[in-house]
Order: structure tokens, then C-alpha cells, then sequence
């Protein structure tokens, strides 16, 4: 296993040097997050020995477990998953980025457990960009409100976007969707230059990604395998 997660991880990251030289732009400029939530700690392990150091997680109690037992000082956690109201006390202690956020009320109380642990924690404003029923996520017009609020917040350092865009074949419609997450992104720079990061591109569409802005992509599957 430990083999495969080297080999797996040496494939994306090959690839991710060949997005970025389509559009001359440093593979330092891109985080990997390892998408680790279902996975085992051993294999969490073999990746941080290869080099990996951001790992996302969908699910508070899971966090909290894996940082209890995982420990680096290399690592960064980052919480990829929708977020409830009951558990963002555990997110707030035990992730240093938080990437879906978007509602006001878990706005106001991630500010409020990290103030109370003395905590900065880092923040992307998640967008549904396509508009899903399933999907959570503010809509584009609401991003800069949204922002307002975060960058009122003393805990909380809002550093960019996160989107998960409808997979499609149809390449027009997969620009097209790009291109409104870029325009989200710069109309948040223009409001608050620091807030740079896209979180942007998944196993199945990272390439693409990172050629439409994207600076952290969120892989799971192409380097630890399928789940179960």
C-alpha cells in the first residue's frame, strides 16, 4: 500500500507540474490537499512520509479522531465538509482551514470557539456555482456580504473561495463555470487583495482546475484508492 500511495502521489504531483507549464505558472503555486476522510491513519502516514502535509476532512468527530492520533508538525488540516451547527466547536479546535463556509450563524460561532481558544483559523467562502440542489454554498452575488462579514471576524482570516462545480463532459459549460469561479475570486481580490486561494478541482478535474485559477485542489481518490 505504502508503494502504491508513493507511486500515486508522484503521478499527481507530474501532473500538476504539466497543468501548471501549460500556463507558465510555478507548481509551488498550487497546495495538494489530500483528501483523507474513510482513509486509515497508516495511510495518512505513508502519505505525510511522501511528502504530503494538507489533508482534508469531511467529518468533525473524524477530524478530531485522526489529529489525536496523527502527530506532525508538519501538518495541516483542512475541513472540506458541510458544516453543523453542533459540531463547530470540534472543527474550530481541530482544523486550521475551513473551506465551506458561507452561513452567517456558523460564521459568527467558528469566530466565537476560536476567540475562546485563541485561535486564527483560515477560511474559503464556499460558492455553488452551479447552483445544485444538492450542493451547499452561497451564490456568486452573495460573495462580497458574505466577505463583509468574515473580514469582521478577528478569528477568522478569510484567504479565498471553494467550489465544487456539476461534472460535465460538455467542455463549453465546463469553461463557462470556471470562468464565473475566477470571477468570483478576482471580484473578492478586489474587495480584499489577500484573499487569493481558489479551492478548486477534485480527482476527476484538478488538471482543468489548475488552468482556470484554481491554487488547491482536493484529491482523494487517485492517491489513496477508491473507498471501500
Amino acid at each position: 500500500m505504502q508503494t502504491n500511495i508513493d507511486q500515486n502521489i508522484k503521478d499527481i504531483q507530474n501532473k500538476i507540474k504539466l497543468a501548471c507549464e501549460a500556463i507558465n505558472k510555478s507548481p509551488d503555486e498550487i497546495t495538494l490537499i489530500a483528501v483523507s476522510k474513510k482513509k486509515e491513519h497508516f495511510m495518512i502516514e505513508s502519505a505525510l512520509e511522501n511528502g504530503i502535509y494538507n489533508f482534508g476532512e469531511n467529518y468533525a468527530q473524524e477530524l478530531q479522531e485522526k489529529v489525536s492520533k496523527i502527530h506532525s508538525d508538519n501538518i495541516i488540516w483542512h475541513f472540506i465538509g458541510p458544516i453543523q451547527s453542533n459540531k463547530v466547536k470540534i472543527i474550530a479546535r481541530n482544523a486550521d482551514w475551513v473551506h465551506t463556509l458561507y452561513r452567517e450563524k456558523i460564521i459568527r460561532k467558528l469566530n466565537a470557539e476560536c476567540e475562546e481558544i485563541q485561535k486564527k483559523i483560515n477560511a474559503c467562502i464556499q460558492i455553488n456555482i452551479s447552483s445544485e440542489e444538492t450542493k451547499s454554498g452561497c451564490s456568486p452575488h452573495e460573495v462580497i456580504e458574505i466577505a463583509k462579514l468574515m473580514k469582521s471576524m478577528k478569528n477568522i482570516n478569510l484567504q479565498g473561495i471553494m467550489a465544487l462545480p456539476k461534472l460535465t463532459e460538455n467542455k463549453s459549460k465546463r469553461k463557462e463555470m470556471m470562468d464565473s469561479i475566477l470571477k468570483c475570486s478576482l471580484d473578492l481580490q478586489d474587495f480584499l487583495p489577500e484573499a487569493r486561494s481558489i479551492s478548486l478541482g477534485t480527482t476527476s478535474d484538478f488538471e482543468d482546475a489548475i488552468m482556470n485559477g484554481s491554487t488547491m485542489v482536493r484529491i482523494g481518490e487517485s492517491i489513496f484508492g477508491k473507498r471501500v
